[in-house]
């Protein structure tokens, strides 16, 4: 009888953390808890028992958009680990914008942020965060685009004129790896905008 599995590890990309959070809790209640995330797009998944953890996902960007500091990143995480939850390891250029938290389902709801303003706020920041690092990708795929700049094996910077098909196939990844970039910063923005629309109108009719 072939044993069963008792770790995978699945690439998986999701737009919004909200997204991701929802994805974990799925795998959550089919009997794999998160146990380890590389680069934000592989997930490394332990055997559990159906529905025994929660997961939640927050981000650590301040409210004008920047990644947190060292000091508001281990705030976060002992008021997080206070609470009965552990921290999922991630490995990442960019580790503290995101926040992997998973705990017992049998300590009861494990929420972050119910506050509206404080959920406005928090998606506010989370737009913000995107909308710098997709401006910086496109001004940097631009100029390499618009000056015809091309990179060697060895990371110089030549013109298109002097590449040959090594430098232009570096080159290629390159402009692929900036688009990339763009694209995955720039595509959760209408998702952000239209749950920060959403809690602004649902606060009006609370009002």
């Amino acid at each position: 009888m072939k044993k069963e599995a008792q770790r995978m590890t699945k690439a998986v990309f999701r737009l919004t953390i909200d997204q991701e959070e929802e994805y974990l809790n799925r795998m959550c209640e089919q009997g794999w808890k998160p146990v380890r995330i590389l680069l934000g797009l592989w997930f490394t998944f332990e055997r559990c028992q159906p529905g025994e953890y929660i997961v939640r996902v927050t981000t650590g960007i301040d409210t004008k958009g920047h990644k947190a500091s060292r000091q508001r990143y281990q705030r976060m995480t002992e008021i997080l680990t206070d609470s009965g939850a552990e921290i999922v390891p991630e490995i990442n250029l960019d580790a503290k914008s995101r926040i992997y938290a998973i705990r017992p389902a049998h300590l009861g709801a494990f929420e972050i942020n119910t506050d509206i303003d404080a959920l406005i706020a928090d998606y506010t920041a989370r737009r913000k965060y995107h909308m710098v690092w997709a401006v910086i990708a496109l001004v940097v795929l631009a100029a390499m685009i618009s000056e015809d700049i091309w990179i060697t094996d060895t990371f110089h910077f030549i013109r298109w004129e002097e590449a040959d098909l090594t430098d232009i196939c570096l080159s290629l990844i390159c402009y692929a790896s900036l688009l990339f970039a763009f694209a995955t910063m720039i595509l959760p923005v209408p998702a952000y905008t239209r749950q920060i629309r959403e809690l602004k109108e649902k606060r009006q009719f609370e009002e």
